[in-house]
């Protein structure tokens, strides 16, 4: 997943900061960067962003005027030294409001999952066909949206789902085969996970119902350029 973001910070340090942690997480991708809301307004009316990120108190046009001024309803992070504004934001249905300065990467990262999350609960859900497995002498249907991930187990593999852990012959190559793709997605030689089921994300793993599943290097930039939902 990529999200499209835009900073509008009239203090250059702090715009800086927010550029450099965005950049960190690997998948928001700043499309544009402003000093003067009035020109942020005019960009942003013509190029829409999913993710704004904004500043409050500036010069001659406050951030709570840039967010009624747009002509569509983008998420926003509100960044401000001055919490007196955070009831007016929340009226605006603003995500978050991070207090400056802005400067701990952890608060940063917490802020953004929340525009991820809303992300993913606002996606489309799309109707995918049941999986059926061998398990002992029976076909057992399991359901795609039931599937959290699938482990390699040596011969065989094991499939979680919320309810239980199935046990089937065969490789993780084959039952790959047989997921869509663009709902699930190899993160380690050993784990297909199911995207939407993915509660948080960190440099070397995720977690999906509190168990915390590796990423290997070779397939991160792919899990996080698929998880373009964020909802």
């Amino acid at each position: 997943m990529v999200i499209d973001c835009a900073v509008v910070e009239d203090e250059s340090i702090t715009r800086a900061m927010i550029e450099g942690m965005a950049k960190r997480t690997g998948f928001l991708s700043i499309a544009n960067s402003f000093e003067d809301p009035i020109e942020a307004v005019h960009w942003l009316n013509q190029n829409q962003v999913e993710l704004i990120f904004l500043d409050i108190e500036m010069p001659g046009f406050n951030g709570l005027q840039v967010i009624k001024s747009l002509v569509y309803k983008p998420y926003v992070i509100i960044i401000s030294s001055n919490t007196s504004y955070a009831f007016d934001a929340i009226q605006l249905s603003v995500v978050d409001y991070l207090k400056k300065p802005v400067d701990e990467y952890s608060r940063f990262l917490q802020s953004v999952s929340k525009v991820v999350s809303l992300k993913r609960k606002n996606a489309p859900v799309e109707d995918t066909p049941d999986l059926f497995i061998k398990e002992e002498s029976l076909l057992v249907r399991i359901g795609m949206n039931e599937i959290n991930w699938v482990e390699a187990f040596g011969d065989y593999v094991k499939i979680h789902t919320e309810k239980k852990v199935h046990i089937s012959y065969g490789a993780l190559k084959k039952i790959e085969e047989k997921l869509p793709k663009g709902k699930f997605i190899k993160v380690h030689r050993s784990f297909i996970i199911n995207i939407q089921k993915i509660t948080n994300i960190d440099n070397n793993n995720l977690v999906i119902g509190g168990r915390t599943i590796p990423i290997s290097d070779n397939y991160k930039k792919q899990l996080l350029e698929s998880i373009r939902i964020f909802s």
